[in-house]
């Protein structure tokens, strides 16, 4: 899951240097997997494809979805997936920009967004009124969960 940076963000100065950047994350993902990708809007979708059209990204592997975002980090505001009776589980936590330092409110609505557009198919969602970044815990999948405390 990326969700693609553009210029109604912070990183419009940089899209020269960080877009190629995330096309090779891309190639290197759609090798293995989907790539499922939030972009901006229609415009923004067609400017993507030509991108990892040009890097051979296989169009079958890719996975487009026009939803506008803050910012581009998906490990933070995307789903955790979890595993509940042998079945995967994706909890939609509360997504608040790191504290409010940042506007969120698009990206704390990306997965709700996603689900409804059936980007995960018949997995079952759960939002949990708890904030939490992705990128704030690590887990071994054994049920080992890291984290840090205040």
């Amino acid at each position: 899951m990326l969700t693609w940076p553009h210029a109604h963000s912070d990183w419009q100065p940089f899209l020269q240097d960080v877009e190629p950047v995330f096309t090779e994350i891309a190639w290197h993902i759609s090798r293995h997997e989907q790539v499922l990708i939030s972009c901006w809007d229609e415009a923004h979708q067609q400017h993507i494809h030509r991108q990892l059209e040009e890097r051979g990204v296989d169009a079958d592997r890719l996975c487009f979805h026009i939803i506008r975002s803050n910012d581009s980090w998906a490990r933070d505001h995307g789903p955790i997936t979890v595993m509940q009776q042998q079945q995967p589980l994706l909890l939609d936590f509360t997504f608040n920009g790191w504290g409010n330092k940042y506007e969120a409110k698009l990206d704390n609505a990306i997965t709700r967004h996603l689900c409804s557009q059936n980007a995960f198919g018949n997995t079952a969602i759960d939002s949990v009124d708890l904030v939490l970044e992705g990128g704030s815990i690590e887990s071994d999948g054994q049920g080992t969960l890291l984290t840090t405390s205040r």
